[in-house]
């Protein structure tokens, strides 16, 4: 289903295909073009002077997930080091920003909130929500053993978490004392478990990384398919699916890759983009 569906919804296109890739203190946004990679726009966290010292520094040094929100206007990104920031993509703009450790992953959700999902940490482990127009200030927090995935699913309207052995759904409500996430659903996750990364694709199916490989998820019937050319394979850190195309990391040098590959989502005309200069570790198609 995960295969045939992203086949029908190919598409011929005249542009270079765009994507971001993201690690260090850098965000990278990259056109690709065969089987090289060009750099047409980066924002780096310790030149944004509209940051507090402790972000450019530290808070941002290892950034882990770059997602592109607002039909493409803005930039949610977070660093295992601690930070969170909602980035305007035209101005480079902080817009939003929170104190968020080992933050792995994070979604924009209707009404202005945030959801992050944080990992193994002293004060990690747990879904966090905000208020963007509240930075540094949760509204809510939730238990999320080994936070690594947090996706805003319009659709279906429910935020789907992954964690080290589930994928949950929760529902928004606006109780009286505010914005709350609660759980509608769980299933457990296959495979190794060990879940690490998260996303939806244009077909309304998600991929999710475990230890041992890459799966395609359904919410509908909690089904979840082996996806056959990322399975089994270990430390795959991201997959990102555009129309036929699949975009993903597989770490190289302990947690981080030297570039990403690009193939057909049966697995065929695998292209290896070598990324420069970059602890690559995370890549986000721009649809």
């Amino acid at each position: 289903m995960f295969l045939l569906g992203l086949t029908a919804m190919a598409a011929a296109t005249t542009t270079p295909d765009r994507l971001y890739a993201c690690g260090d203190n850098q965000v990278r946004e990259l056109q690709i073009i065969g089987d090289r990679a060009t750099e047409s726009w980066r924002w780096t966290a310790s030149e944004a002077t509209d940051l507090p010292a402790d972000y450019r520094a530290e808070l941002l040094a290892h950034i882990d997930d770059c997602k592109p929100v607002d039909d493409g206007r803005n930039l949610l990104v977070t660093a295992s080091t601690g930070g969170t920031v909602l980035i305007d993509r035209t101005t480079g703009k902080v817009l939003f920003r929170a104190r968020t450790p080992m933050a792995h992953s994070a979604a924009l959700l209707p009404g202005g909130l945030v959801a992050v999902a944080l990992s193994i940490h002293l004060a990690g482990d747990r879904l966090e929500l905000y208020d963007i127009h509240r930075s540094e200030m949760p509204l809510q927090s939730l238990a999320l053993p080994s936070g690594h995935g947090a996706v805003w699913d319009g659709k279906r309207t429910r935020l789907f978490s992954l964690s080290h052995d589930l994928i949950q759904a929760f529902r928004l409500d606006n109780a009286v004392q505010g914005p709350r996430l609660v759980e509608t659903a769980r299933w457990p996750l296959p495979g190794r478990r060990d879940g690490h990364d998260l996303s939806l694709t244009p077909n309304g199916s998600y991929t999710v990384t475990t230890d041992d490989g890459a799966w395609s998820f359904n919410p509908d019937d909690g089904s979840f398919q082996a996806i056959a050319p990322l399975n089994p394979k270990l430390r795959v850190k991201a997959v990102s699916a555009m129309g036929d195309r699949i975009a993903w990391v597989q770490a190289e040098e302990s947690w981080w890759a030297h570039g990403f590959t690009v193939m057909t989502a049966q697995g065929a005309e695998p292209r290896r983009i070598p990324v420069d200069n970059l602890h690559l570790y995370k890549v986000r198609w721009i649809r």
